[in-house]
């Protein structure tokens, strides 16, 4: 049993004759029965019943159709994956992120990245902000996603967002009922604020001190969806990254603008001696279009 001999029965099969089978692979009808009769005899089936000029699938010859068929959309998922190979290298994308990108951002673009490429095998590894940067710096990573300025040799690095910070509350709070907070409109409140290893806490701190606000925090903490969960449960108030606010459940947060603005930065970090890497490439042009969709829904401006 050979290929030219399957080839040669499946599109008698799909074509009803072989005379019809014998003009699309462009030889003889005498070639297309010997091919036939050849592979009855290597399988042991008889897959056609001859009457006069006319042919006639048998049981055997339809159960082995079947087979066939699976086999043949096997290669052609084989060729698509060959395609992709060559657009897309060996097909590996390695990911360290912050907290908040890697809890609420990144899934949804990896989400949308596999739908596209779903051969690409993919790592996410959440770590702070200096293993991230000491990650990418040695190569031990494709791309990193950060939350603090980044200062590590060999890293290049591109601002992917600059955004202005929500104040999340507990969605049965009196100040849900405003459009927007002031810093003043926070003073007595239970704050659940960024600890010092955020860049943000201490611009923040400017800003809430002036307006009397400068209460000891309930709560510390450097994860936004830490702030968000201990909000929902009415634990205090706090002021987060917009990222957070994605999987947050509305029915028990709610966001508001937070004024004076207190902005959350992200940055896009690749080792600096990084050969050109299709697979980083396309997932990165995704980072940029799933950030603005994101920002929209929320009504924010990606900066």
């Amino acid at each position: 049993m050979n290929l030219r001999q399957i080839e040669a029965f499946r599109l008698v099969m799909l074509r009803g004759s072989m005379t019809a089978a014998a003009e699309e692979l462009g030889t003889s009808q005498p070639s297309i029965s010997r091919l036939i009769g050849e592979l009855e005899a290597s399988t042991g089936l008889t897959l056609f019943v001859r009457n006069g000029g006319r042919i006639r699938a048998t049981d055997a010859g339809s159960a082995f159709y079947r087979e066939v068929d699976r086999s043949f959309v096997g290669l052609e998922k084989l060729g698509h994956s060959a395609r992709e190979i060559r657009q897309l290298g060996s097909g590996r994308l390695r990911i360290v992120a912050a907290p908040v990108l890697a809890l609420s951002f990144l899934p949804t673009v990896i989400e949308r990245f596999l739908e596209v490429y779903p051969h690409v095998a993919v790592s996410l590894e959440m770590r702070s902000e200096g293993t991230i940067q000491r990650w990418v710096s040695s190569g031990h990573c494709d791309v990193g996603f950060a939350t603090a300025t980044p200062d590590a040799f060999g890293v290049t690095s591109a601002e992917l967002y600059r955004l202005p910070g929500l104040c999340a509350l507990p969605a049965r709070h009196p100040l849900a009922a405003r459009e927007r907070i002031q810093a003043a409109d926070l003073r007595g409140e239970r704050l659940i604020l960024p600890s010092y290893a955020d860049d943000t806490r201490t611009p923040l701190d400017r800003a809430l001190r002036p307006a009397g606000a400068d209460q000891v925090p309930a709560v510390e903490t450097p994860y936004g969806a830490t702030i968000c969960a201990l909000v929902s449960r009415g634990v205090g108030v706090g002021i987060v990254n917009p990222l957070a606010a994605l999987e947050a459940d509305r029915r028990r947060i709610v966001f508001r603008p937070f004024v004076p603005e207190i902005l959350f930065r992200g940055f896009i970090l690749c080792p600096q001696l990084q050969q050109a890497n299709p697979v980083v490439e396309n997932f990165l042009q995704l980072v940029h279009t799933t950030m603005k969709r994101e920002m929209a829904t929320l009504g924010v401006k990606a900066g």
